[in-house]
């Protein structure tokens, strides 16, 4: 069986450099001027977190829940529990000197953990002043 001819092109030497600059990495020329070196951003280092928890009874849960439900109805969003707290602590915090203001008119005395219609008493009485700060 006859071998296939080995056809050879004529050396391009312009053909060979644009291939050695394509494969081969170079450093680039120093500039005469010199160069400020930005640094990147810094991403803001992240806050340690605390975790704050209160204890509802099932019917409370219920009720939550469903104004939860309405309130992502209206929003057309996923609301979470926790993002509406807070934000209803910085409202109340927004109001400190009025809500100081209600605390100093009363005297407030926690009950015992144990003393269910106590612990009513005492909510409903800061449930009170906090409507009063908001005005």
């Amino acid at each position: 069986m006859p071998r296939k001819r080995v056809e050879e092109q004529p050396y391009d030497p312009i053909s060979a450099d644009l291939v050695r600059e394509a494969t081969v990495i170079q450093r680039r020329p120093i500039s005469a001027v010199p160069r400020v070196a930005i640094a990147p951003p810094v991403p803001p280092k992240a806050e340690p977190t605390i975790t704050k928890r209160f204890v509802l009874t099932r019917s409370e849960d219920a009720e939550v829940n469903a104004f939860l439900v309405r309130m992502q109805e209206a929003a057309r969003t996923k609301v979470p529990l926790g993002m509406l707290v807070r934000a209803v602590l910085w409202v109340l915090m927004e109001r400190e000197e009025a809500l100081l203001a209600e605390a100093r008119g009363q005297t407030f005395r926690l009950p015992s953990t144990h003393d269910r219609l106590g612990q009513s008493e005492f909510e409903e009485r800061w449930r009170t002043s906090v409507r009063r700060a908001l005005g």
